[in-house]
């Protein structure tokens, strides 16, 4: 399907952004003139409090500007990617946004050197806004460069991303795989799609033909991720970290101790739960023996559910009915005012995700099919819009948006409110035990998978600033003893599995992948509380936006995931849902004897 084929209704309106080219540009010419003139108040933002206020205002309003030009040609693309005139805007959009990074390189040394007069200006109400932005950089001051030093950095980050980029651009090609007699085209779209095959030689050959490649080009992301792990061991080095690790934890405002406890829980703790997992998949299915390629086999066949764009609206408007009348009238404005690209068609991106700007709708992309995943990404991503929405309205653009730490817990509270609702409202055994299938596979991937990624991630971060020379055979021997260690004794890591480190984009991130581990763990919490009726402190939360440290709103809202006991209930949570799934899938198999 082309996009010109599909009801306009259907289609997100950008148009809210930007109505005209004309009006693009001239945003970009703003941009320039507000980059020029914050240049010129160098060695003059602190000069007096209306100086200071004044300076911070335009560069809030630089910020605003810069990120509708950047959001609104990344999403033009995202649907129209043959559209030149916005492939031209989204480049000069990043090159002016870094022509201003390094433009405005000078501006934290200047609020650290001018820090006694800023903290006077800081104690009058008139200037309550600028307090956290302000603390953030003077936390960063024994991290901090000297001027020429900083600029330098900020002219490096283009280098520095080489990896990554060159990563993300890098397409492999794979052999096909016979299906039914007929050669099917691999790649890593489709490839998860293979691993579904009810024939085991489809997904066999499907996963041999897609980690051989890996297997053959492994010296090249092998050098590809040592050097962005050097790249960041160089940056963390030159401002004085410990670590890589502790460089990244940093910018959240959280403590080593955090992430070894994140990991510990997930890896060591509760690691039985997941083994248990994996043997009850094994029985299920009746393998005599379960490869890594058969487990995505689906457990429950027998259930063929599908809904409508309208089905899924009146199922969400009852499942989040909890977090108040306010939220749920908003998936009828999010209609309205189109905020949402539901369908697929040719040179769509695929996925989904939630974006726009403080100035824009909170704007939903996704590959809509009808499926149950279309109905649970919808309230996954709907979850990320609102608390974009509330973080906009409640908060000036400096401090509205949220961090990445935070960034998974409304989404996923979407998602549990979502099962809880659709469990207690389903008497269809079947339609209970798919419904507990997809959420023990979502818990699985996120609670457990990430952990292990993340213990490979700091392993071999940890190596590298050691100073070892490492081999692809070193760090793929590494990877494939995690993988076991994960799996357990129900599930053989075939060869091939090694190479699967390569594969992972997550760990071109820095040390990301906890973090789904936490926001899964602390969205379970958030749920309970809702289901037991206590809404208004997660409603608080959702108002924070970047007004706090994000560790301070979830402690704010009656959530610290410091604690073992946010991790007690989560993996508690995962063992109820298992046995819940056992005892449907044991009864299934009793009523057909």
């Amino acid at each position: 399907m082309k996009r010109n084929q599909i009801d306009s209704a259907y289609t997100w309106d950008l148009s809210s952004m930007f109505a005209s080219q004309e009006a693009f540009n001239t945003c970009y010419q703003e941009c320039e003139s507000l980059v020029n003139a914050l240049t010129k108040q160098k060695g003059h933002i602190a000069d007096t409090k209306e100086s200071f206020c004044d300076f911070f205002d335009q560069q809030e309003e630089l910020s605003r500007k810069l990120n509708n030009l950047i959001s609104y040609a990344r999403m033009y693309t995202d649907v129209d990617p043959d559209e030149e005139t916005a492939q031209q805007n989204l480049s000069k959009a990043y090159v002016l946004y870094q022509k201003t990074v390094v433009a405005l390189n000078f501006v934290d040394l200047e609020v650290m050197k001018e820090k006694e007069s800023i903290e006077k200006y800081l104690a009058e109400d008139a200037c309550n806004a600028y307090r956290y932005p302000m603390q953030e950089i003077f936390r960063r001051m024994p991290h901090q460069l000297d001027e020429e030093k900083e600029a330098m950095m900020a002219q490096m980050q283009d280098i520095l991303r080489v990896p990554e980029s060159t990563y993300e651009s890098f397409r492999l090609e794979f052999e096909p795989v016979m299906v039914d007699g007929k050669p099917v085209f691999l790649n890593g779209g489709n490839y998860h799609q293979f691993l579904l095959n009810p024939d085991e030689k489809v997904r066999k050959e499907a996963f041999e033909h897609y980690f051989q490649e890996y297997k053959r080009y492994q010296n090249v992301f092998l050098n590809l991720l040592s050097g962005h792990i050097k790249g960041k061991a160089f940056e963390a080095r030159l401002r004085n970290f410990p670590s890589t690790l502790e460089a990244s934890l940093f910018e959240d405002g959280v403590e080593k101790a955090l992430f070894d406890l994140v990991v510990r829980m997930g890896n060591e703790t509760y690691r039985p739960y997941a083994h248990e997992y994996f043997k009850l998949r094994k029985e299920i299915l009746g393998l005599q023996q379960q490869h890594v390629y058969d487990i995505a086999l689906p457990l429950v066949k027998s259930v063929d559910i599908t809904y409508t764009v309208d089905d899924c609206f009146a199922i969400l408007k009852k499942a989040l009915a909890p977090l108040g009348e306010d939220y749920i009238a908003m998936l009828d404005v999010a209609r309205e005012e189109r905020w949402i690209d539901f369908m697929p068609h040719e040179k769509k991106r695929s996925g989904a995700y939630s974006a726009g700007t403080y100035d824009s709708k909170p704007f939903i992309l996704t590959n809509f099919t009808g499926e149950y995943d279309s109905l649970s990404t919808l309230a996954h991503e709907f979850g990320h819009s609102m608390h974009s929405y509330y973080s906009h309205k409640h908060n000036r653009a400096m401090l509205a948006e949220y961090r990445i730490f935070v960034a998974e817990v409304a989404s996923t509270v979407n998602e549990l409110l979502l099962n809880d609702y659709l469990l207690k409202h389903s008497d269809n055994n079947d339609h209970k035990a798919y419904l507990l299938s997809n959420l023990l596979n979502q818990m699985i991937g996120t609670m457990y998978r990430q952990t292990m990624y993340a213990t490979f991630e700091y392993q071999l971060y940890e190596a590298i600033e050691k100073g070892e020379a490492l081999s692809s055979k070193d760090v793929c021997d590494l990877y494939e003893q995690l993988n076991k260690d994960y799996f357990g004794d129900s599930v053989i890591v075939d060869d091939l599995q090694r190479y699967g480190c390569y594969h992972v984009p997550h760990f071109y991130y820095n040390f990301y992948v906890y973090k789904y581990t936490l926001g899964m763990s602390v969205a379970i919490s958030f749920a309970k509380k809702i289901l037991n009726g206590e809404v208004d402190a997660y409603r608080e939360f959702l108002t924070k936006g970047g007004s706090e440290a994000p560790l301070d709103e979830l402690m704010h809202a009656g959530v610290d995931p410091r604690q073992t006991q946010v991790y007690e209930d989560a993996f508690g949570y995962f063992k109820e849902i298992l046995d819940q799934f056992r005892s449907c899938v044991t009864h299934e198999t009793s009523q057909k004897r």
